[in-house]
């Protein structure tokens, strides 16, 4: 638990946050990247950019794909009586030239990568993740109400000084 948490300080107390939350749609990655672009370069970390784009991408994809509510014994909020909100939420952090990503779904099922076929077109997606992120975990929400998987990207030192 003490990675997960040190993981979260990132998040929790950043110089710079934003979040954004999407449907659990097929459209959810594609608005996840357009933010992270933005969001970065408004900051002025574009050099992590490509990782962390790379990352949202993946983490949304698996939010969307797999994070759905578990049929029995949650009350989530709906918007038409009977059916639960399907939501994807996506928080950026920057905090000391650190970039913290954090999705959260409904499902409490933490995510596991998978062993991919050689010809299979989906499955590696966690494994991205991992070469990616300098650091990556997943727990549940405090509430038990689906997980959060919460990933850091940093600027690496330049060996070569002005």
């Amino acid at each position: 638990m003490d990675r997960i948490e040190s993981l979260g300080s990132v998040i929790s107390t950043p110089e710079r946050k934003k979040s954004l939350t999407l449907a659990a749609n097929d459209r959810a990655p594609g608005k996840a990247r357009s933010f992270t672009r933005e969001a970065l370069t408004a900051w002025g970390v574009e050099d992590l950019l490509d990782q962390a784009v790379l990352i949202v991408s993946e983490l949304t994809t698996n939010a969307e794909r797999h994070g759905r509510t578990p049929g029995v014994g949650l009350s989530l909020p709906s918007r038409v009586e009977g059916e639960p909100v399907e939501e994807i939420t996506l928080t950026l952090a920057l905090q000391a030239g650190v970039v913290g990503i954090e999705v959260e779904d409904n499902s409490p099922e933490p995510p596991v990568p998978q062993i991919a076929s050689l010809y299979a077109t989906s499955g590696r997606g966690l494994h991205l993740v991992s070469a990616a992120a300098d650091a990556w975990a997943a727990c549940p929400k405090e509430d038990g109400r689906g997980k959060r998987v919460i990933a850091l990207v940093r600027r690496t030192e330049s060996p070569f000084t002005s």
